[in-house]
């Protein structure tokens, strides 16, 4: 009987040690697994590039994992903000789009199906520099608002390189703009070039090789600081002076602390959102991501998650006031 009672112990431990270590080498969530990083813009784009090289690099920090990068363009970024929002919250669907977008969704903008206070954010490759290009043809800021006519490029309502433009010919009382939609990646560059457009408002690290290759120059820079060697290029608050707009334009400097935005839809579990986000975390302070990164003019300024989120929510705060004018950027009043 004791022999038998023995047995039966002996069976119980190694039961018992057999549960444990299956738990303790349990395979972790994302081996194996595929996961879609959605682009909002069309191939070739800044928002492209960051993806790729971030995508590339978050890889590496989730073994076993395969991250593809899908391009989901139109309405100026809210047609793939929409199916990021509306994915399935499994934590293998996670996305980067414009950082305006929250205007989009705080002035009622048609077509908007997301709520970016509820979404599940990664956190921010970089904080950008917003630059208002010209083409050769305009000496800077002078020429640009004393011409007849100045033809601008965007993606469409809703993004920034939109809105941007609106809300300074509003504020510096021009009528001589005109913002045409339905460029992406390159086509802004293109556009300039082939003389179908005279400038564009853009992400300074987008547009560093076609100023440097000479095709174009920075006249007005949105942002706090003007970055080195355009010392003689004035600041957006150095051109619109009056004390009534510096609402909107500390509004159109705060956007940009956005930068290059990653989130995923609302729900996603708190265990994969962490992983996504140390994974993050990683691919940005990877050595190997930065070199590549300042190689090709694309900093990276690593924000995390619960900041990116909370950057989200102070524009959806927008004040009555400042929501006005955007309004009237948008076209909406």
């Amino acid at each position: 009987m004791r022999k038998r009672n023995v047995l039966f112990v002996l069976i119980l431990a190694v039961f018992a040690l057999s549960v444990f270590t299956s738990q303790a080498i349990a395979k972790p969530f994302y081996e194996g697994k595929t996961l879609t990083l959605i682009v909002t813009t069309k191939p070739g784009g800044g928002y492209d590039f960051y993806a790729r090289l971030v995508g590339k690099y978050m890889q590496k920090y989730l073994p076993g994992s395969t991250i593809i990068v899908k391009n989901v363009p139109g309405a100026g970024h809210v047609i793939g903000c929409n199916t990021i929002y509306h994915a399935k919250p499994d934590g293998l669907t996670f996305g980067t789009f414009n950082r305006a977008l929250g205007l989009s969704q705080a002035v009622g903008m048609k077509g908007i199906k997301f709520d970016q206070a509820k979404m599940s954010w990664i956190g921010i490759a970089n904080t950008e520099l917003f630059a208002f290009i010209a083409s050769n043809e305009f000496k800077d800021i002078d020429a640009v608002m004393k011409a007849d006519k100045f033809r601008l490029t965007s993606e469409g309502i809703g993004a920034i390189n939109y809105l941007a433009p609106k809300l300074f010919a509003y504020m510096a009382g021009l009528d001589n703009f005109s913002v045409g939609t339905g460029y992406g990646g390159s086509e802004f560059q293109l556009a300039i070039m082939r003389g179908e457009a005279d400038g564009a408002f853009g992400s300074w690290t987008s547009w560093q090789k076609f100023v440097k290759e000479g095709n174009g120059h920075p006249v007005m820079f949105i942002g706090r600081k003007k970055p080195a060697g355009y010392e003689n290029v004035p600041l957006i608050q150095e051109v619109v002076t009056e004390e009534k707009h510096r609402p909107t334009i500390n509004l159109m400097i705060a956007i940009n602390a956005l930068g290059r935005p990653y989130a995923g839809p609302p729900g996603i579990p708190a265990d994969r959102l962490q992983i996504l986000r140390e994974a993050f975390q990683k691919a940005c302070n990877d050595p190997e991501l930065i070199a590549l990164a300042e190689k090709t003019s694309h900093p990276i300024d690593y924000v995390d998650g619960e900041t990116a989120a909370t950057f989200a929510k102070d524009i959806l705060g927008v004040p009555p006031d400042v929501l006005a004018q955007v309004k009237k950027g948008f076209g909406m009043e």
